[in-house]
């Protein structure tokens, strides 16, 4: 939808963004609450600067389901809010573990798996964060994903791809670790590319002068050394998240 707004103004110079927005989600909408998957600060950033309140929230089932959510009062961009009251939070290697009186009691005849998310009493969220010094909490990548490189820097690979999807040439890009090296892969968005009449080669060249772009403020560890621009948008499990262990693969889904 950001996009959408972006090629507006891109095709018509004397249109505001906020008119576009206005022309997208209509006048009367004040504030969008999002939840479900990570939003990227900068895109949080963009809509609070077209006027637009972005309340993020933080939740799994286990937790039924809400552990954290930022109210139209007491919000802060970037974060998930706030824990509930009822709601304890602590870490183990910036792991998010929680405990209060709406965690589970147990996964129904799953003992294996409930030892092992359920542990003294916290229940192990599998995602990375921190509470900063106002209390709001802040995700930073999932824990099973993390890209550890032979210097031990440990890279989380969805806040270098929430920068990167913010480019309206690309629709969908999974950052991999490879030969201890990063490597973005990259789904290109077919109608971008249709309407600037972009060939293959336009769009690999393109693509790269986004990493450049991005590189240019990275330390070296965090710098992306490899591109490749798939045919395919990537595999997806039954609630449209990308299949992170399948992302080699590129074909279509079904085939």
């Amino acid at each position: 939808l950001y996009n959408k707004i972006v090629a507006m103004v891109s095709a018509d110079p004397g249109l505001t963004e906020r008119d576009a927005l206005f022309q997208v989600y209509g006048k009367r909408l004040s504030r969008i609450v999002c939840g479900g998957g990570g939003l990227p600060q900068d895109l949080a950033e963009k809509y609070v600067a077209m006027g637009m309140q972005i309340g993020q929230g933080y939740g799994m089932s286990e937790c039924s389901p809400v552990i954290s959510a930022n109210s139209p009062h007491n919000y802060k961009i970037g974060s998930v809010g706030k824990p509930l009251p009822n709601i304890e939070i602590a870490f183990d290697n910036g792991e998010i573990l929680v405990r209060g009186s709406s965690v589970m009691k147990e996964y129904y005849n799953m003992p294996e798996e409930t030892s092992q998310t359920l542990k003294d009493g916290w229940l192990h969220t599998g995602d990375k964060g921190y509470l900063d010094e106002d209390g709001f909490l802040f995700i930073n990548g999932r824990v099973k994903n993390l890209i550890i490189l032979s210097n031990g820097e440990n890279i989380s690979p969805e806040e270098i791809e929430g920068k990167l999807a913010l480019n309206p040439l690309i629709k969908e890009v999974v950052i991999t670790g490879e030969n201890n090296s990063l490597v973005a892969r990259i789904f290109p968005d077919k109608d971008f590319i249709l309407s600037n009449n972009l060939d293959a080669d336009q769009v690999k060249d393109a693509l790269q002068k986004i990493l450049d772009d991005y590189n240019k403020n990275q330390p070296s560890y965090y710098r992306i050394t490899g591109l490749v621009v798939r045919k395919n948008p990537f595999l997806k499990n039954s609630t449209r998240k990308i299949r992170r262990q399948d992302v080699l693969i590129d074909k279509e889904s079904g085939s």
